[in-house]
């Protein structure tokens, strides 16, 4: 019995959240993403010394006749820090979740995915309140979409391709810059 009430006590102790010797909060902005339309906020709270979780939404409106790349996501993570939260170099794993309408001038895709991905990162401080992060990694999803053409002759018929895989892609690709407060 007093074993047991010595291990509890001590998974007790190691669960309890330490506050982080840098900065406990971090609003992010993928510069990347910010490039190709994609419009991205990520807020990140270190939760111990060297551990930090995260929150990422993606929104990308973008619709043209002849292409379009709309994207709603969500992606939410931890990494580990080496040196202490917000600097240095970190590992991260990622899980995502997204819907989807992409296509070109013929063919239209419109979907969902969902799936896990690892990735590496270096954060360095440039001030007392912002960082530069550079950040990759690889993930695998599971893809559910159909595929359709982008303009039919009212003579043909209504086609439609429904697909379900698995493909492998980056799960990150990120040079951002992070606030910290």
């Amino acid at each position: 019995m007093k074993h047991k009430l010595i291990l509890l006590a001590l998974l007790a102790a190691l669960a309890v959240p330490r506050p982080a010797a840098a900065q406990f909060f971090g609003v992010r902005l993928n510069a990347l993403a910010a490039a190709t339309g994609t419009l991205n906020l990520a807020l990140e709270a270190a939760v111990t010394d060297r551990w930090s979780l995260e929150a990422a939404l993606y929104w990308n409106p973008i619709d043209t006749p002849t292409y379009s790349t709309r994207l709603t996501g969500v992606q939410l993570g931890a990494r580990r820090w080496f040196y202490e939260a917000f600097v240095g170099h970190f590992l991260g794993v990622q899980a995502t979740y997204a819907s989807y309408i992409w296509g070109g001038r013929h063919d239209t895709y419109k979907g969902t995915l969902g799936g896990l991905g690892l990735s590496y990162g270096y954060a360095w401080m440039l001030s007392k309140r912002w960082n530069l992060t550079l950040e990759a990694g690889v993930g695998i999803y599971r893809m559910r979409d159909t595929r359709r053409l982008r303009t039919l002759p009212e003579y043909e018929p209504y086609t439609v391709h429904r697909y379900k895989r698995w493909a492998a892609g980056p799960s990150r690709a990120e040079v951002s810059f992070t606030y910290l407060f």
